[in-house]
């Protein structure tokens, strides 16, 4: 495979191909400077080729008869399916483009671990910086955690509502009463009345 070739499978998102140059030997290297342009290019070349994979593993499910993908994750591919679920789940996102490429950070399973936001968690990471190239995992899954964690309960503000309903189920019983010796009161008059009758005849 060339860069050429890459890069085909990379345009329709806009992603760089890797550059897929060998990488210099470390016992050659003596300058700060050549180690950390080195430390850089294998560093956002790690990115560059998850994204590839993902992509590649996107066209050959779409391409393939049925049953051929899986059995090429299964017999064909260094890693499992779960693992090839995550690579595409992250290129889908990406062709999305639910998140710039200059805030993703350069792990696959990290960038996966933002594809499981919701809309409104993704936005609420980015306002508190949790989303940025140099992210961990477990920056991800500690702001997870905290967002879906459940709610305290109020406990004064749910005693007040409860105060409030008491007084509106006593003024409701009171109602009840008022309306009951009304039927009673009723009831006596017409057996009065009932009574007198029976007495003329």
């Amino acid at each position: 495979m060339t860069t050429e070739d890459a890069g085909e499978i990379l345009a329709p998102i806009g992603i760089l191909a890797p550059r897929l140059t060998p990488p210099r030997d470390p016992a050659k290297l003596l300058a700060r400077e050549e180690f950390a342009a080195e430390i850089r290019r294998a560093w956002t070349e790690s990115q560059e080729s998850f994204l590839l994979i993902g992509r590649y593993l996107l066209a050959a499910k779409d391409r393939l008869q049925h049953g051929e993908f899986m059995a090429m994750v299964a017999s064909d591919l260094p890693f499992s399916h779960q693992s090839a679920n995550k690579l595409m789940s992250v290129a889908r996102f990406i062709e999305a483009e639910e998140l710039p490429l200059n805030l993703l950070p350069n792990a696959s399973e990290t960038c996966y671990q933002i594809t499981t936001l919701t809309s409104e968690e993704r936005v609420q990471a980015l306002k508190e910086g949790i989303i940025q190239p140099e992210m961990r995992r477990e920056d991800i899954l500690q702001f997870k955690r905290r967002v879906r964690a459940p709610q305290p309960i109020d406990l004064e503000a749910q005693r007040h509502q409860l105060k409030l309903e008491r007084i509106k189920l006593l003024k409701r019983l009171e109602d009840i009463d008022r309306a009951l010796e009304a039927l009673n009161g009723t009831e006596d008059e017409k057996r009065v009345v009932e009574e007198r009758e029976h007495a003329s005849n």
